[in-house]
């Protein structure tokens, strides 16, 4: 009869349980919004995704108008739904089927965010230039809409500043503020997270002015949250402010496209690594660029470099979980970019995921 040294055998099944368990963590699940108008989309795409690879396999669809925009908390799914009379709906992955679907109060929302605090989401109306605050019951539903603020503005640019067009939401870590970019305005808003009486409310604490005809549309905060990185859509560029004493005060104005570029800009999104070391920002129009940046000691961004998106009106970009791709949604050309971050500026490794009108991913 032979005999086994115990100690060996449970170290080799501890080795392959774990090999097996870190592959498997290398894939999950990724989750596309669209446009569905004049299209074959379906709405929302549900993707396994492969870390190692970098392949995407479709797991699911889920019908739905217009979910241009993806929030996700646990196996609760929201998405905008980006039509005239704008909606917001709730989708539960485990029990595959629509908590919600209510009101926006509003024209085209574009955005949607999620407290890491409180039980609250916060959808920004585009076209009617609105803010909602909903409160979320225990299953992560609608509760009520607790809040509604209808800006009024404009800027110099006649043709897409003649009022305010509120295109994003997000919050800090802490989850007590929210920075709100109003694209018609050159403004972006800083609201404080009022609880009271049983109900959440927006208090607004700052403005802070932008660059005069750049239409601020979504932003990050770096890691110690002193500084803001701003996309600004009509001028393709990103604006960095400092938090210095009580103000937020402008920095540095770093653009999305080369020195000899001529032609139409659409800054679009932009990200920063989890790390705050460095950001990457879209810019649509004929441009068609990601840029990276590297955020310098003193927060103020270095360019690293630019690629072509592989394609037309990158809308969204997303860094995958553990960081190792780079995601570019392309609306226009129907087509998901995925780089391989490591390689990224330099040799370029990409695969393409066709599908109609992709507009974000998150994970």
């Amino acid at each position: 009869m032979k005999c086994y040294n115990l100690s060996f055998v449970f170290l080799c099944v501890s080795a392959v349980l774990f090999t097996m368990e870190t592959s498997y963590a290398q894939v999950y699940k990724m989750y596309v919004g669209t446009y569905t108008n004049n299209n074959d989309s379906k709405g929302i795409y549900v993707f396994d995704f492969d870390e190692i690879s970098g392949k995407a396999t479709l797991n699911k669809t889920i019908n739905m108008s217009n979910p241009s925009f993806l929030a996700r908390n646990g196996d609760k799914l929201y998405a905008v739904n980006e039509d005239t009379k704008g909606m917001v709906s709730v989708y539960d992955l485990a029990q595959d089927k629509v908590l919600s679907q209510v009101s926006t109060n509003g024209m085209h929302p574009c955005h949607i965010a999620l407290s890491p605090k409180d039980p609250i989401a916060v959808v920004s109306n585009y076209s009617s230039g609105s803010l909602c605050l909903f409160s979320l019951n225990g299953d992560g539903s609608i509760n009520s809409m607790d809040d509604f603020i209808k800006f009024d503005g404009s800027s110099i640019n006649k043709e897409r500043q003649n009022n305010s067009h509120i295109h994003s939401a997000f919050f800090n870590k802490e989850g007590t503020q929210i920075y709100v970019s109003d694209l018609g305005t050159d403004f972006i808003y800083v609201f404080d997270i009022v609880f009271s009486d049983g109900k959440y409310y927006l208090h607004k604490s700052q403005d802070i002015k932008t660059k005069l005809g750049g239409g601020p549309r979504h932003l990050v905060l770096s890691k110690d949250q002193n500084t803001i990185y701003s996309v600004l859509e009509l001028t393709g560029e990103v604006e960095v402010f400092q938090y210095s004493g009580s103000d937020w005060i402008s920095k540095q104005i770093v653009p999305m496209f080369p020195k000899d570029f001529e032609g139409e800009h659409g800054g679009a999104d932009i990200k920063i690594d989890k790390n705050g070391k460095y950001v990457y920002a879209t810019n649509r129009g004929t441009a068609n660029f990601m840029y990276k940046y590297r955020v310098k000691s003193n927060g103020l961004l270095e360019k690293v470099g630019h690629v072509s998106v592989y394609g037309d009106s990158p809308r969204n970009v997303n860094i995958s979980l553990k960081e190792k791709s780079v995601f570019i949604a392309n609306q226009i050309t129907n087509n998901i970019t995925i780089l391989d971050n490591k390689s990224l500026m330099s040799e370029i490794v990409y695969n393409k995921l066709e599908l109609p009108n992709p507009v974000c991913v998150i994970f």
